[in-house]
């Protein structure tokens, strides 16, 4: 895999994983995202850098991502860490008024590797 993963960029992969479950993005989704990221301060060009990396990753690449994305973040991050990284996505899933089956899944599994 060519993309090189950090705390931030393992996020931003999960939270692209997590926001295409159901094949596009919502509006409400990207506000959302923008309003928490702005929130906790982040930088949003990280975030955009991230999206152009993964806009030209096939599929097959993108599925190697987001393992890598959920092992990064089960080896890097305290138990704080990870609950706040899942709830972070799990309001994200939520934040057009319904969590689909999809995300829901993809919640149910990060919830058992992160242990939360």
């Amino acid at each position: 895999m060519s993309y090189s993963l950090t705390d931030e960029t393992s996020i931003d992969t999960l939270i692209f994983w997590i926001e295409s479950s159901d094949g596009s993005i919502s509006y409400e989704e990207q506000k959302a995202v923008q309003r928490i990221l702005d929130n906790m301060r982040y930088d949003m060009s990280t975030f955009q850098n991230t999206l152009s990396h993964i806009a030209a990753m096939s599929t097959e690449h993108l599925q190697e991502l987001f393992e890598e994305a959920i092992s990064h973040v089960k080896g890097n991050f305290s138990d704080e860490g990870k609950r706040l990284t899942y709830q972070l996505l799990e309001t994200i899933a939520g934040s057009n008024g319904d969590i689909s089956k999809a995300e829901q899944e993809k919640l149910t599994r990060l919830k058992s590797e992160f242990g939360v």
